[in-house]
């Protein structure tokens, strides 16, 4: 670390807070766009059974 004394794990335990943030948001991002891809694919099958009939 940048400092040896309580500085040190100030920094460290907001930089885990930081870092477990940016991980949070782009798992849910991902959640978000899959989630997102599968209800178009959903509706695209209905669209395509549809005209098939």
């Amino acid at each position: 670390m940048f400092f040896e004394d309580w500085r040190g794990y100030l920094i460290a335990g907001f930089s885990l807070v930081w870092i477990a943030n940016i991980y949070m948001s782009l798992f849910g991002f991902l959640r978000q766009n899959l989630k997102a891809e599968k209800i178009e694919a959903k509706i695209k099958n209905i669209e395509y059974n549809d005209l098939k009939n």
